[in-house]
């Protein structure tokens, strides 16, 4: 389980330092059991290719390596990046293990 506070930070830093330059996007807490975030597209686009969810998570991933970051005090070992289509069409759910 992960702290608010801890959930917080990493939404905070992956907001102020992840930078794509494909696709200009933002981050909100979705979940804190299990930890979840959701990632926002600000273009309109297609919905993104698998290869370029594959792509923004291990990008997202070695963010968060920088950082540190934990969730339930374990490092994370997996991001994963999937449409969340009853949210927005420019919304996917960024799963953090």
């Amino acid at each position: 389980m992960i702290s608010a506070q801890e959930a917080y930070y990493i939404k905070k830093e992956l907001n102020e330092k992840f930078e794509d330059p494909l696709i200009s996007c933002d981050f909100s807490i979705f979940s804190l059991e299990p930890f979840q975030l959701l990632l926002h597209v600000q273009e309109d686009v297609d919905e993104l290719s698998t290869e370029t969810r594959y792509g923004l998570s291990r990008k997202i991933r070695s963010q968060l390596k920088q950082l540190d970051a934990r969730v339930g005090g374990v490092p994370v070992k997996a991001v994963y990046v999937i449409s969340a289509p009853l949210i927005s069409d420019r919304s996917y759910c960024v799963i953090l293990q």
